[in-house]
């Protein structure tokens, strides 16, 4: 069973304050704002919808700085931002290390089960989204580009295959890869992480082999 996360944040140089963030298998909360009768905010677990999280990286001809960000989303649509930043190398590997807790926590925690859930849907002849995704029996449909609009595509289970990279996933055909082809990036779209696992569980137990 996945353990909870307590831990204290100071977002930046400009905030002082040590910010509670406590993960929690049934809630996450986290005190992200100055008011005094309301300074945090919390999310129940049946209520978390979709993430998504990256590094921002700040440079003026070299990196003097970065900011880590996590962005939650409840089935209201409303966002929960949880940040913090280092310059110049200062604890550096301190904030590397408590982004991958937090990113590890939040998986094992609540978006693990996700793709559990989804995968039993597919099971059972289930049609559904993952962001603008949509997933069903037959393939997978994706936006990708025309010259002037988005088109919508389905790509057959047997001819899907994606390749991860640090900062995206990209989904394309095996046919015709140069023309259907769309990156998912972990930071701008939700649920990237989530629908990688999904369709890599799916091809997996399809015996598909994901990349050749």
């Amino acid at each position: 069973m996945a353990t909870e996360l307590k831990v204290k944040i100071k977002r930046s140089f400009l905030d002082n304050y040590q910010r509670p963030l406590y993960l929690h298998p049934e809630f996450i909360q986290f005190e992200d704002k100055d008011l005094v009768n309301d300074s945090f905010t919390s999310f129940k677990t049946s209520e978390i919808k979709d993430f998504r999280w990256g590094v921002v990286w700040y440079k003026y001809y070299f990196v003097f700085g970065r900011e880590y960000q996590f962005y939650i989303r409840n089935c209201n649509n409303e966002i929960l931002k949880i940040n913090f930043n280092t310059y110049f190398g200062i604890k550096k590997k301190e904030c590397h290390d408590l982004y991958v807790s937090i990113i590890d926590s939040l998986w094992d925690l609540y978006f693990n089960k996700q793709v559990n859930d989804f995968v039993e849907e597919f099971g059972t002849g289930e049609t559904f989204y993952i962001g603008d995704v949509v997933i069903n029996p037959e393939g997978v449909i994706i936006s990708v580009s025309k010259l002037l609009k988005q088109e919508k595509v389905q790509i057959p289970w047997e001819y899907l295959r994606y390749r991860l990279y640090d900062s995206y996933v990209s989904i394309y055909s095996k046919e015709n890869p140069k023309d259907i082809n769309r990156g998912f990036s972990y930071k701008e779209d939700w649920n990237t992480f989530v629908l990688y696992n999904v369709i890599k569980t799916i091809l997996s137990n399809k015996k598909i082999t994901h990349n050749d």
